[in-house]
């Protein structure tokens, strides 16, 4: 059972699926998908593989800069620019290229956006020059961009209302699985068969889940069309804005700390350089659990999930600081953090829906510019901090802007319980 939304920007504190179902707004999800309960959760595991692939393309470069920088005659740090720009084409272009995809069946749009990837990364592992590299990195991230804004509306609209958060979590947990399997696997397999193999699996990869989501997913009409025009306006709804906000504030401070955690471990921490990659992978296999964890909170409590996330990865990371050189204290904190984080992005989407509901997808395009472009603030703010004050004093920066997000958080506005 459905109700309307909340009235003046006002959202309920638990997931949207209880109080509208965005991109079909009081109507039964089976009457938008109508798939058996088994085929429903294999298509939202279809999407979420979608994402999971998306993610390690994205980050799987890391891995690889000294190999590809050898082949391709170019510095480390100009092939590094193949992850920074596919970054900032996804965030930048997602509003337009969602707006300019509005009227396309939401299930061939997927479809198309995974043959750009399978495409791009092909593309990718036959660059003969770093300029067909760049002009291939930047063509699969015009699809990630639109991957992203559409993946979690496509996702609640296969199960039952109240189980979108849960489907939102399943989406989701494609990037954690990413940073845990993927880009490890990625990098394993370039070391072995050099770096062009990888991305000729990722293709591949590619092709299985094409394939899959054209056998699982029905047909989707699009609904709650949006022109570009309108998308300022849409911030002008309270909710959708502290949402945002909050979204550009936590991951700044999260970029401007982790992205420099590994010089924090080994120099403030004192831990040796051959545990810092089994910590990492430990902080990614939290994340997997915080992902899930996450969902199943948010879909009861929202905003209380959201701020309670944000506080603890923000006590963690000061936590860190101030734990100094006591290795299991570090062990412990780090994975907190990796719980508290991985949890984030399932709530803040969901709070973007609730605050929305009639335009989800164009309002997740917003959410993911400013998603993309605070990643590359932090890292870029934190790179400053790092070397002018040290890694622990980048750790505080972080701190700071989680608390900032926090503060943002609670001006959320929740509606009583007797409101419409």
């Amino acid at each position: 059972m459905t109700h309307s939304p909340p009235s003046s920007g006002q959202a309920t504190d638990a997931a949207p699926a209880t109080t509208t179902v965005p991109d079909g707004a009081d109507r039964p999800a089976a009457s938008l998908a109508p798939l058996g309960p088994v085929r429903s959760w294999l298509a939202v595991a279809a999407v979420g593989l979608g994402v999971f692939a998306f993610t390690t393309t994205e980050m799987v470069p890391i891995g690889l800069l000294p190999a590809m920088s050898r082949d391709l005659h170019v510095s480390e740090g100009t092939v590094g620019l193949s992850v920074t720009l596919y970054g900032a084409i996804a965030g930048l272009f997602a509003p337009v290229l969602t707006v300019a995809t509005r009227r396309v069946d939401r299930r061939l749009l997927l479809l198309l956006v995974l043959v750009v990837f399978v495409a791009g990364n092909a593309f990718t592992a036959l660059s003969s020059s770093y300029t067909v590299l760049m002009v291939s990195r930047l063509l699969t991230g015009f699809a990630h961009g639109v991957m992203w804004s559409i993946a979690a509306s496509i996702a609640i609209r296969l199960v039952p209302p109240d189980r979108a958060v849960r489907a939102t979590a399943v989406v989701f947990s494609g990037i954690s699985i990413a940073s845990v399997v993927g880009v490890p696997l990625g990098t394993f397999i370039g070391g072995l068969s050099g770096w062009r193999a990888a991305f000729w699996v990722i293709a591949g990869a590619g092709v299985a889940i094409l394939a899959a989501a054209a056998f699982l997913l029905p047909t989707l009409a699009p609904r709650a069309v949006v022109r570009l025009a309108e998308l300022p306006r849409l911030l002008r709804d309270g909710n959708l804005r502290i949402a945002t906000l909050v979204t550009a504030a936590m991951v700044v401070g999260h970029f401007a700390a982790y992205t420099y955690v590994a010089p924090f471990l080994e120099q403030d921490a004192g831990i040796p350089s051959d545990w810092v990659s089994a910590l990492l992978l430990l902080y990614g296999v939290a994340g997997v659990a915080g992902n899930f964890a996450g969902g199943a909170a948010a879909a009861r409590a929202l905003r209380a999930t959201t701020l309670t996330c944000i506080l603890l990865l923000a006590a963690a990371v000061i936590a860190l600081v101030v734990n100094g050189r006591w290795h299991p204290g570090t062990v412990v904190l780090l994975l907190v953090w990796g719980i508290a984080y991985t949890a984030l992005p399932v709530c803040l989407q969901t709070l973007v829906f609730a605050s929305a509901p009639q335009a989800p997808e164009a309002a997740t395009s917003l959410y993911i510019c400013a998603f993309n472009i605070s990643i590359a603030l932090g890292a870029l703010i934190g790179g400053w901090f790092v070397d002018t004050s040290g890694p622990s004093a980048v750790m505080f920066l972080g701190a700071g802007f989680s608390m900032l997000a926090a503060l943002l958080m609670t001006r959320y506005r929740v509606a009583r319980p007797d409101q419409p």
